[in-house]
């Protein structure tokens, strides 16, 4: 449940990390504190998450695997969430995380052009019917 949580609560960003105070998760959940910190320990133990203490700032672990960034202006906005991290051990695994799905982005071909409207429309304009040629 904690990690259903994680992925899924309205702290979680485009990047895949956050800052999430203790006490906001535990109420969130319905949890006491004691039940929440030893359901995130155990998701932290399972390696799901890299979870800083000190910052209460979380990492979903192979988040871009899932959702990478969608297109450069998409990957700028990830960078500056990322880079606008307090915790230093949470901004690394994620800019490492980060940094190898925009490779495999970068490799991908490109996707083909859509076709043009007006190419569409004016082989529609040139035809028999609309000149009346097949009256």
């Amino acid at each position: 449940m904690a990690m259903l949580y994680f992925v899924t609560c309205e702290h979680q960003n485009s990047a895949g990390c956050y800052r999430l105070p203790d006490g906001y998760a535990a109420s969130d959940l319905g949890w006491d504190a004691g039940r929440y910190e030893k359901a995130r320990a155990a998701v932290v133990d399972a390696g799901l998450i890299v979870f800083d203490i000190e910052t209460s700032e979380i990492f979903i672990t192979g988040w871009f695997e899932t959702n990478p960034a969608m297109n450069p202006k998409h990957a700028q906005a990830v960078e500056r969430r990322i880079s606008a991290l307090e915790s230093d051990v949470i901004r690394e695994v994620a800019e490492e995380d980060f940094l190898k799905s925009e490779e495999i982005r970068a490799s991908r071909p490109p996707k083909p052009e859509k076709p043009q409207l007006h190419a569409v429309g004016s082989r529609l304009a040139e035809s028999s019917y609309l000149n009346r040629r097949g009256q």
